[in-house]
């Protein structure tokens, strides 16, 4: 049992000062005064729920297409490093046998020390030729039921699928997957308004990394121009956004934009970490077995030398936080889109806020939003 004392709270989008926050094990039980004999006066700093990255590749050299227990707790333990209470491990592009080994490890991964996992994100195999990014275009599938059946074998535990709406059966696909509580993300595609609102009309609800992969105004057998899942995605109240805001996927003036037009209401700031994550400048490799690439980090970001593009992010979501602050972001936006936002768009219902009965799951900020503690099981852990 513990109270946290002289606390800056953000609760539902709005801060609260002066206030106590009473935990008891792993759950909120109260907000107001001092409960608790024990204490952790944090001197007026910010007091906000865990972050959620809901599109994370991996950390510290281990990938989530790594078979092994090692590999997931290893990269359970970044996050939590980081200020991510609670992540979904997200498979690559590759053979179907690979990625059920994948989902299967992380299934049987028995974690009560680091970073929750809350579900998995299926990132391929059904996305476009066209615009396959790091994923290898020639593993990519269409959504048939010949192909799609083992995401449904794995309704348990697979709750996050990226498609790309150009893909043939792509509308029917995304129904089936809502109807078993599979939330879907519109990317890496190659395609127009009418088949991105056809997949929308069938229930999916936000788009993947945000201007990566994503698709722009086109023609296809006539003069008419369509708009892309890029244009759509910006208009479309009903589709949230993913963004990498490490101001090289998404530069701090384009993230403007984005921020402009669809609120922090409807942007999740993602990782779309990689196994490099949290390493030095130098040679790695993303996936695991026949979807293994080299990559390189430099810059500060991750790129595929051969195809002249930028891989995943290597910046923790913790940090893209501080850094849109210090952007200009509005500070509650700022925490918003790594708590609240993902939370409401993965139908969370006890994480993401600070309210009674949540997880006891939270990050202690200062005044430009850089994460000086973390508080997890009641543990409370520096940066």
């Amino acid at each position: 049992m513990l109270s946290i004392i002289n606390a800056k709270l953000f609760i539902n989008g709005k801060f609260q000062e002066n206030t106590a926050l009473n935990i008891d094990g792993n759950k909120i039980v109260s907000i107001g005064k001092p409960a608790f004999s024990k204490t952790f006066d944090v001197k007026g700093n910010i007091v906000a729920a865990g972050y959620i990255d809901i599109h994370t590749h991996g950390g510290l050299s281990k990938d989530c297409m790594e078979p092994t227990i090692s590999a997931i707790e290893t990269i359970a333990k970044y996050h939590l490093s980081t200020g991510i209470t609670s992540f979904y491990p997200t498979t690559m592009t590759a053979p179907i046998e690979d990625i059920q080994k994948a989902i299967d490890n992380i299934r049987d991964f028995k974690n009560n020390k680091f970073a929750n996992i809350l579900g998995i994100h299926l990132e391929g195999p059904f996305l476009s030729k066209g615009a396959s990014g790091a994923h290898k275009p020639e593993l990519l599938l269409d959504p048939l039921d010949e192909n799609a059946h083992f995401v449904f074998n794995n309704k348990d535990i697979v709750k996050r699928v990226t498609l790309a709406p150009n893909k043939a059966n792509a509308a029917a696909f995304t129904k089936r997957c809502v109807s078993n509580d599979i939330q879907v993300s519109l990317g890496h595609d190659e395609s127009i308004d009418d088949e991105i609102y056809a997949c929308v009309d069938n229930g999916a609800t936000s788009v993947t990394h945000m201007y990566n992969c994503t698709s722009r105004p086109s023609r296809r057998n006539n003069p008419k121009k369509h708009l892309g899942l890029t244009e759509v995605g910006l208009i479309e109240d009903r589709l949230f956004a993913e963004v990498i805001a490490d101001d090289r996927h998404v530069p701090n003036a384009l993230f403007k934009l984005i921020y402009k037009q669809k609120g922090a209401d409807r942007i999740c700031l993602v990782s779309d970490s990689l196994s490099c994550a949290g390493e030095k400048d130098g040679e790695y490799y993303i996936g695991s077995g026949d979807s293994k690439q080299k990559i390189e980090i430099e810059d500060n970001v991750a790129v595929i030398k051969e195809l002249n593009t930028y891989a995943g992010s290597i910046t923790p979501i913790s940090k893209m936080v501080a850094q849109l602050y210090k952007a200009g972001i509005k500070k509650e936006d700022a925490i918003k889109m790594a708590t609240l936002t993902p939370a409401k768009l993965m139908n969370l219902d006890n994480r993401g806020d600070i309210k009674e009965g949540y997880m006891a799951e939270l990050n202690i900020l200062d005044e430009n939003l850089e994460v000086l503690y973390t508080i997890f099981n009641e543990e409370v852990l520096p940066h």
